[in-house]
C-alpha cells in the first residue's frame, strides 16, 4: 500500500488500527466493565426472586455509547442561533477520539459553525470498534448490535436542543462508518438532510431501504482502494463476508431510490487530495432527484481519502448546498 505525503500520513494514522487488527496485528484492549454494582453489595441474604431486568436503553441516549457521545456546540454560538448538526462515524477499529483529534474536528466545527456528535461503535472480542451496517461490514463476530436504533435515539436527543437546525442534519462516515451512513440514509431519512459516505458502500438488496423524505447522498471513493474496493467485492478481501456494492452501483442504487431522471453525468474535476497530482477527483451527479446524488471518484486514491483540507471544505460546501427540503 502507498503512503505518499504528510496529508496521507495523517489518514494512515486514523486507519492503522483497523489494518493492524484485520491482519492479526496488535490487539486493542477491551474496555473494562462497569463495576459499580459490585462495589455496593448488600449484607442481606439473597432473595429468591430474580432481579428486574435493566432497561434496554439508558435514559440519556448519549450513554448508550462508551464513551458517551456528547453533543458539542461551536464555541462561537450566539444566543438564539441555530446551527447544522453533523453525526461523525469512525472507521473499523478506530476510536472516535482519534478521529476528532486527527481531523482537527473541534477547530473545523468552530470555523464552519456546526455542532457534532461523534459516537463510538461497539467493540468486538479483540477490542476493535465497529458499526453493524449490514452483512457486508463490519460485524465480523455476529454480535448484532442495533446501531440504527442507537443512532436514531442519539439524533432525536440532539434535536431537542434548540440550537440545532433540524433542516441541516447530516451524517458523514468513513470506511465502516461510510457503510453505516448509507444504512442510516435508508432507516432515518426523515431526520436527515443528507449523508456523505467515504470509502463505504450502500447496503445490498437484503437490507430493506425506502427513504421517506428527500435526501442528498454523496459517495466519495478512491478507485485504487484495496480495502473497500471501488469495483465492488468484499472488505479486507475476506471471502467469508458477503460482497458489497461498487461505488458506481452504490450511486446508481441511490439514484433509483430517489427517483433521479438522468444518467450519471461528469460535471467537473477538482483537486481533493494533495497526495495525488492534479485535479484527480471526478465529480459526477444525477439530476431530477428528490434530493441529490453525487459520486466523487478519486482517481489514484486509495482507502485514506477526504480526511483533510481541501476535501473537508468541499464536503462542507456540499452540505451547505443541500438542506432538508420537504417530504416525498
Amino acid at each position: 500500500m502507498r503512503f505518499l505525503s504528510r496529508t496521507h500520513s495523517t489518514a494512515v494514522i486514523l486507519f492503522l488500527s483497523c489494518a493492524s487488527a484485520c491482519s492479526g496485528g496488535e490487539k486493542q484492549p477491551a474496555r473494562s466493565a462497569n463495576t459499580t454494582a459490585d462495589a455496593t453489595r448488600s449484607t442481606e441474604a439473597p432473595r429468591p426472586s430474580a432481579a428486574a431486568p435493566a432497561p434496554e436503553t439508558p435514559a440519556d441516549p448519549a450513554h448508550a455509547f462508551n464513551p458517551p457521545a456528547e453533543l458539542r456546540l461551536p464555541s462561537t454560538l450566539q444566543a438564539g442561533e441555530k446551527v447544522p448538526l453533523l453525526l461523525v462515524l469512525h472507521g473499523f477499529g478506530v476510536s472516535s477520539s482519534l478521529l476528532i483529534a486527527k481531523a482537527a474536528l473541534n477547530r473545523v466545527a468552530d470555523d464552519k459553525k456546526f455542532a457534532y456528535l461523534a459516537p463510538e461503535g461497539s467493540r468486538d472480542s479483540r477490542g476493535r470498534t465497529f458499526w453493524n451496517a449490514g452483512p457486508s461490514c463490519c460485524d465480523l463476530e455476529h454480535q448484532s448490535p442495533n446501531d440504527v436504533k442507537r443512532l436514531r435515539e442519539l439524533l432525536d436527543s440532539a434535536l431537542k436542543n434548540l440550537a440545532i437546525d433540524p433542516a441541516r442534519v447530516f451524517v458523514i462516515g468513513y470506511s465502516n462508518g461510510g457503510f453505516m451512513a448509507d444504512r442510516l440514509a435508508c432507516d432515518v431519512s426523515d431526520r436527515l438532510a443528507g449523508v456523505i459516505s467515504v470509502a463505504g458502500a450502500a447496503a445490498g438488496p437484503e437490507v430493506p431501504c425506502a427513504p421517506t423524505t428527500p435526501l442528498s447522498v454523496l459517495e466519495i471513493h478512491g478507485d485504487a482502494d484495496p480495502i473497500v474496493h471501488y469495483q465492488g467485492g468484499v472488505v479486507f478481501d475476506r471471502t467469508d463476508l458477503p460482497p458489497h456494492m461498487s461505488a458506481l452501483d452504490t450511486a446508481k442504487t441511490w439514484a433509483q431510490r430517489l427517483g433521479c431522471t438522468s444518467e450519471l453525468t461528469s460535471v467537473k474535476r477538482i483537486d481533493l487530495e494533495p497526495y495525488v497530482t492534479g485535479d484527480e477527483t471526478e465529480v459526477q451527479r444525477y439530476s431530477g432527484c428528490r434530493g441529490a446524488v453525487e459520486l466523487w471518484t478519486v482517481h489514484g486514491g486509495e482507502h485514506y481519502v477526504a480526511l483533510q483540507p481541501p476535501a473537508l471544505d468541499a464536503m462542507w460546501a456540499f452540505m451547505q448546498a443541500h438542506p432538508k427540503n420537504g417530504a416525498l
